[in-house]
């Protein structure tokens, strides 16, 4: 198993090191290497390329309408088709797999193991009041589409992990719904990266780690056999069920450009997938259990300071693991 925690390549993230030895000295604590998130080069080369084991592939909260082509919607959904096509950087359904091919081409670059990609659809409002447009279904055959013609172009070395989210598509919730997404994507090199974070908030009456814990368990008791195509693991928790039951029943007034819009939903996101060290007794037998070949600390930080200290208290929690 390879230990790495996620890192973007923004100044805001890499300004947190002073030097390649300074970033080097938190990988020496018990690390491999990262999980990259690109957003721009990486111009002091703090990183060594040789670190980089996966990479994070781009996220569209709402993307099955444009990959359908159904113009009504995406006037609903960003006011205009012109706001539409210039945040996905064209009209046509090429577009979209010309910017995932450019986080293929970073992950040949950087000579990565694997990559993660999204596999979720939600509406801004939707993100509020889960009163969702899209089937499990539909989302999961749309992303298939999507994956099998990207990785019609890899040569099978890059492994191709799924991730779930809480909204409509892989949510790991339902053994059906991951068993398709596995049968419907072609490239033999694939798997599940499971989010436990994101697995928490499908079910909102959660209300401590010890709940979450045996919720994840039960997930994966009823999945059977199909746990084994959980490859890597993003370890995080936040309990926020609370917080999302009062959003759905009050759902805030969406604002009027698409870009206001898109604030409020990610500020909503944060507010609810926290990203917080997942502590309690009992997680290192989680990760025993499931035996991932990646295991990514998958952290919202707010400091070097506060990401140094969620790493030492996420490792504490797995201390028995390498016994």
């Amino acid at each position: 198993m390879k230990t790495t925690f996620n890192l973007t390549f923004c100044q805001d993230e890499l300004h947190r090191y002073a030097h390649r030895e300074d970033f080097l000295s938190v990988l020496e604590q018990g690390f491999d290497g990262i999980e990259l998130t690109y957003y721009e080069e990486d111009s002091r080369s703090i990183v060594p390329v040789d670190k980089i084991i996966g990479l994070h592939m781009s996220y569209f909260p709402s993307w099955l309408d444009f990959w359908r082509g159904d113009k009504a919607a995406l006037i609903a959904e960003y006011g205009s088709l012109e706001e539409c096509y210039r945040q996905f950087g064209g009209c046509d359904r090429e577009a979209l797999l010309q910017r995932f091919r450019k986080d293929l081409q970073n992950a040949k670059r950087f000579g990565v193991e694997y990559v993660v990609f999204h596999v979720s659809d939600a509406h801004i409002a939707e993100t509020f009041t889960l009163n969702y447009a899209h089937r499990d279904e539909e989302v999961i055959d749309g992303a298939c589409q999507i994956i099998n013609a990207l990785t019609e172009e890899l040569d099978g070395s890059i492994a191709f992990l799924m991730e779930n989210l809480w909204q409509p598509g892989l949510r790991f919730t339902r053994t059906e719904m991951t068993r398709r997404l596995l049968d419907g994507v072609n490239y033999p090199n694939k798997g599940i990266m499971l989010d436990t974070g994101h697995l928490l908030h499908c079910n909102t009456q959660l209300r401590s780690q010890e709940e979450a814990l045996d919720y994840i368990h039960a997930m994966l008791d009823a999945h059977g056999e199909l746990c084994k195509a959980v490859r890597g693991v993003h370890l995080h928790q936040s309990l926020t069920g609370d917080y999302c039951e009062t959003v759905r029943k009050n759902p805030p007034v969406m604002k009027e450009s698409y870009a206001q819009r898109l604030g409020q939903m990610f500020e909503h996101a944060f507010a609810v997938d926290r990203h917080l060290p997942f502590t309690c007794e009992g997680v290192d037998q989680l990760i025993q259990r499931i035996q991932p070949e990646y295991l990514t600390f998958e952290f919202i930080t707010e400091s070097r300071a506060q990401h140094d200290d969620f790493l030492r208290r996420q490792q504490k929690a797995l201390e028995k693991l390498k016994k």
